[in-house]
C-alpha cells in the first residue's frame, strides 16, 4: 500500500504548481455548460488535450446542445470526428448517450445508481460525470494521473487502469478534498508537462525527494537545475521524532513560525548572513554559491498555536515537509487553551523544556495606538465596544503566557515583543516581575535586552525586546549564583553577541548585509513562477507624507515589515517622478512597484523556499499577498531566533542539572 503521510504534501504542492502552471482549456472555463463538459471528456479519451482544444469550437458549433446532438446520425458524427482519430468508436459512444438523452425526455442521470445503468458507465466518463455534473468527489483516472500516482506513491508497474484497483483506490483517496476538481486538473497537467511518460523532468520536479520513482533512479542529482532558486530546495521525506533533538519546545503565538524555524535550525540563509569566525559551528553545508544550510539544533517543536488560520496554513506548509504533524498546531487563542486545561482537557504536552512566545505587540508598537495594557481588542483580536479592558484583552495576553509557563514548568522561557514596549512608562518592569512570579516566584527573569536584527546578519531595521526566564530549581547551584548577579558574566549570559557591524564596529564583526546581496538574484514578478514573488501589493504611490511610500535603500538594510500595512508596503523601486534613486534599474525600464512578499521574507531572513502565498484555485488563495505581508510582519526573524537558540543550546549543560 501507499504512505498516507505523503498525501497532504502531494496535494498542496500540486495545487500550488497548478495555480501558476495549469493549462487553459475551453472546458475549464467557469461558464462552460454541463453538456460541453461531459462531451469534452469523451473527446479527451486517448487524445491529447491540445488536439481537443483546437477542435472544440468546430464540434460545438455543429452540435451546440443535447437537442441538436440527439438528431445526429452515427455516420454524421463519425465524419465530423475524423480529425481526432478513433472516430467510429467516439461516434457510437456519443450517439448512444444522445439517444439516451432523447428517450429520457431530456433528463440525464441524477444519481450514482442511475448513472451505473446508463451509457455513461465507463470508469473515466462515470467519474467525470460525478465530478462535474453531480458535484461529487471523483478521480479522473487516465494514463497521466495513473503514472503520476504510481511514480510518487507506489513505483510499480500497473495493469490496465480500468482493472487496477490499487491505483483507483489511491486516486480517490488523494482527490477526496474540497478542491477536488482543481486537484484532478493539477495531476493531469503535471503528468502532461512534468511527470511525462518518457523523459520526465524529475530534476525540476518539486515532488522529487518524496517520490519513490525518483529515489530509485541512479545518478538522480547529476543535473539538478536551480532555474529559480527559492523554489528548488528540497529536504527529503518526512521523518519521525528525531532522537538528536531531545529538547521539547512549546511555541505560543507562533504565527507562521519565525521563532520556531530559528529554534529548530537546519534552514537556508544567505552565506553573507553568517559570520564563520564568530560562529564556526553554524553552517552544515553549502547549498549553492550564495546559500548555506544551517546546522540543526537540539530543539523540536511539539506544540504551536495562533488565532490566524492563515498562520497555521503557512506554518504547516513549511513544517510538514520536515516531519511535523498537523495536529500539533492549534488555532485557538491562548485564553481558550488555558481555560480548557483548567477544565480538565489534555491540552499541553508533558516534559516541556522550553516555552517561546511573541505575545501580541500591536498595543506596544510605534505604528500601533500604543494603548499597552489598556487594549480595546480581545484575545481573538476583535474590537471590544463599551467595555473596560480585562485580563483577557490583547494587551494582557502575556499573563496567559505566564499561566502556560506555570502549567508546563519549562526550564527556560523566552518571550519577545517590539522595542516600543520598553519606552512605555514602567511596562517592561511590570511584565518582567509578572513573569518572575510564575510558579510561585520560581523563575529568574533576566533584564530584557533589545536585539537589532542587522547586528545578526539580517538586512533589516527591526528591533525586538527579548525576555528570558530560567527555572531556579532546575539550575545547578553555581549557575543559579551567576545568573542572580546584577551583572552576568559573559560565560553565563544567554543573549547572543552581535556578529555583524551595524550598530557596533569591531574587527571581528562582518559587514552588515545589504538588500542588493539578498534580493539581487530574484526575477521580476511578471517573470517569476514563484507565487510569493509574483503576487504583491499594487497600492499606488500616495506621497511622502503617508506611511509606506518610500523606496528601499538597495545598498543598505530594509525596513521593518508592518503587520498592519493596508497595502502600503515600502517600494522596491520608485519612478523618477516620485523620487526613485535606483537609476541602473530605471534606465533599463523596470517599473515602479512595491516589495513582494518574497522580498519581504528574504529581508527578514526567512528561508527562500518558505511559501507565503498559497493558491487555492485560479485567482483565489489560501494565503493572499495581503495576509502574507501580515504574517511576515508579525514574525521574529528566523536567523535572530537561531542565534538565541544556539546560544541557549550551548549553555544548556552549563546551566542545568542532568
Amino acid at each position: 500500500m501507499w504512505n498516507k503521510k505523503k498525501i497532504p504534501f502531494f496535494r498542496q504542492e500540486l495545487l500550488n504548481w497548478f495555480q501558476v502552471n495549469g493549462r487553459e482549456f475551453p472546458w475549464r472555463n467557469e461558464a462552460v455548460t454541463s453538456y460541453e463538459l461531459i462531451l469534452s471528456e469523451i473527446l479527451l479519451q486517448k487524445t491529447k488535450a491540445e488536439s481537443v482544444a483546437k477542435y472544440y469550437n468546430t464540434f460545438f458549433k455543429q452540435f451546440p446542445t443535447w437537442e441538436s446532438l440527439s438528431h445526429a446520425s452515427i455516420d454524421e458524427l463519425a465524419e465530423l470526428l475524423k480529425p481526432l482519430g478513433l472516430y467510429n468508436h467516439r461516434a457510437k459512444r456519443i450517439y448512444k448517450i444522445a439517444q439516451e438523452y432523447k428517450s429520457n425526455s431530456g433528463v440525464l442521470p441524477q444519481s450514482t445508481t442511475s448513472l451505473q445503468e446508463s451509457n455513461l458507465s465507463t470508469v473515466y466518463i462515470s467519474n467525470a460525470y460525478k465530478l462535474f455534473l453531480l458535484n461529487k468527489r471523483a478521480a479522473l483516472i487516465d494514463v497521466n494521473m495513473s503514472r503520476v500516482l504510481r511514480r510518487y506513491f507506489l513505483n510499480r508497474e500497473f495493469k490496465d487502469i480500468r482493472n487496477d484497483k490499487i491505483v483507483q483506490e489511491l486516486a480517490h483517496e488523494v482527490v477526496n478534498v474540497k478542491d477536488c476538481k482543481e486537484l484532478n486538473w493539477a495531476i493531469l497537467d503535471y503528468g502532461a508537462l512534468v511527470c511525462k511518460a518518457s523523459k520526465p523532468l524529475c530534476n525540476k520536479c518539486n515532488l522529487n525527494l518524496n517520490c519513490d520513482y525518483y529515489q530509485s533512479m541512479p545518478n538522480k542529482d547529476s543535473d539538478l537545475i536551480f532555474s529559480e532558486p527559492q523554489l528548488n530546495f528540497n529536504y527529503g521525506p518526512p521523518e519521525d521524532a528525531n532522537p538528536l533533538k531531545p529538547l521539547r519546545l512549546l511555541s505560543l503565538f507562533s504565527g507562521c513560525g519565525g521563532m520556531d524555524i530559528g529554534f529548530e535550525g537546519e534552514f537556508i540563509v544567505h552565506k553573507n548572513s553568517i559570520n564563520e569566525e564568530s560562529n564556526p559551528d553554524f553552517i552544515k553545508s553549502n547549498v549553492n554559491e550564495d546559500y548555506v544550510l544551517l546546522q540543526p539544533t537540539k530543539f523540536q517543536t511539539v506544540f504551536a498555536n495562533d488565532i490566524l488560520v492563515e498562520a497555521r496554513t503557512a506554518w504547516l506548509s513549511y513544517f510538514q515537509k520536515r516531519g511535523h504533524n498537523a495536529s500539533i498546531y492549534h488555532v485557538e487563542s491562548i485564553v481558550d487553551l488555558v481555560k480548557a486545561h483548567r477544565q480538565g482537557a489534555n491540552i499541553f504536552p508533558s516534559n516541556i523544556d522550553i516555552v517561546t512566545g511573541g505575545f501580541p505587540c500591536q498595543d506596544f508598537s510605534m505604528s500601533g495606538l500604543r494603548s499597552g495594557f489598556n487594549s480595546h481588542k480581545d484575545h481573538k483580536g476583535k474590537i471590544i465596544k463599551n467595555e473596560i479592558p480585562t485580563i483577557e484583552t490583547r494587551g494582557k495576553l502575556y499573563m496567559w503566557l505566564r499561566d502556560v509557563i506555570e502549567i508546563t514548568k519549562p526550564k527556560i522561557f523566552i518571550a519577545e515583543n517590539v522595542k516600543g514596549l520598553v519606552n512605555l512608562s514602567n511596562v517592561k518592569t511590570i511584565i518582567q516581575n509578572d513573569f518572575a512570579s510564575a510558579d510561585e516566584n520560581g523563575y529568574i527573569v533576566l533584564d530584557p535586552q533589545v536585539l537589532h536584527a542587522a547586528d545578526y546578519g539580517i538586512p533589516q531595521s527591526r528591533e525586538r525586546v527579548i525576555f528570558i526566564g530560567i527555572k531556579k530549581s532546575a539550575l545547578k547551584p553555581s549557575s543559579l549564583k551567576e545568573l542572580s548577579r546584577q551583572t552576568i558574566n559573559d560565560k553565563y549570559n544567554p543573549y547572543p553577541k552581535p556578529t555583524h557591524a551595524f550598530n557596533k564596529k569591531n574587527s571581528h564583526l562582518k559587514s552588515s548585509v545589504t538588500l542588493k546581496t539578498i534580493l539581487g538574484y530574484l526575477k521580476e514578478p511578471e517573470e517569476s513562477v514563484d507565487p510569493s514573488q509574483r503576487y504583491y501589493s499594487k497600492a499606488k504611490y500616495m506621497g511622502k507624507h503617508c506611511q509606506g511610500q518610500s523606496e528601499v535603500n538597495i545598498d543598505g538594510i530594509g525596513p521593518t515589515i508592518r503587520a498592519e500595512h493596508h497595502g502600503n508596503i515600502e517600494f522596491r523601486r520608485l519612478s523618477k517622478e516620485h523620487g526613485g534613486k535606483i537609476n541602473e534599474e530605471l534606465e533599463i525600464g523596470l517599473p515602479e512597484r512595491r516589495l513582494t512578499p518574497r522580498e519581504c521574507a528574504l529581508i527578514q531572513s526567512f528561508p527562500p523556499d518558505y511559501q507565503f502565498i498559497i493558491p487555492k484555485s485560479r485567482n483565489r488563495f489560501l494565503i493572499s499577498a495581503s495576509s502574507a505581508y501580515k504574517l511576515i510582519g508579525n514574525a521574529v526573524p528566523p536567523l535572530l531566533a537561531y542565534h538565541i537558540a544556539k546560544r541557549i543550546e550551548k549553555l544548556w549543560t552549563l546551566y542545568f542539572k542532568s
